[in-house]
């Protein structure tokens, strides 16, 4: 049996974990979050970075910055999870024929 997205634990995960557990804060702009976004600035030399917490949340904000509005025609792959089409359908894109 081969696992499947079994985690690999390289050092102090764990440790890591129970931090943000016990701060109170595993989602969304945490201390981890934010250390993560100023990485991969420094990194990359990225002038800004904003992590998700999906990228359903990604693709919504991508549709309101580049300001999807009602009767834009988006393209995407017909085999897609449906939230890819959601995004931009809230913002009232329509569908190609």
């Amino acid at each position: 049996m081969i696992p499947f997205n079994k985690p690999l634990l390289s050092g102090r995960e764990t440790n890591y974990i129970e931090r943000a557990v016990a701060s109170g804060k595993i989602s969304g702009n945490g201390k981890y979050t934010q250390a993560c976004q100023h990485f991969l600035e420094s990194i990359y030399g990225f002038s800004k970075v904003l992590l998700t917490t999906s990228c359903t949340d990604a693709l919504e904000m991508a549709a309101i910055l580049i300001n999807i509005e009602s009767g834009d025609e988006v393209i995407m792959p017909s085999y897609t999870f449906v939230s890819t089409a959601n995004a931009f359908v809230m913002r009232g894109a329509k569908r190609g024929e």
